[in-house]
């Protein structure tokens, strides 16, 4: 499978969660939560994105601080 099907495996299998988690959890109908999960698929792939993004960026910027932490420069 290549990435980019694992990717539309993925955002596909998340829309069908959120689908049934909106019908079933609450009292929307299936047209309803088909239009919900539409904005909020989206919404937590780019969340999931910008998180990964920061943890990387978080570590490079430890990676690359030339100075001690201060608990370290009192030893």
């Amino acid at each position: 499978m290549t990435k980019g099907q694992k990717n539309a495996a993925c955002t596909l299998a998340l829309y069908a969660l959120v689908v049934v988690m909106l019908r079933f959890s609450s009292v929307e109908e299936w047209d309803t939560a088909l239009l919900i999960a539409l904005v909020v698929t989206p919404l937590a792939l780019w969340m999931g994105w910008l998180r990964r993004r920061m943890n990387e960026q978080a570590a490079e910027w430890g990676r690359r601080r030339f100075r001690p932490w201060p608990e370290e420069r009192r030893r």
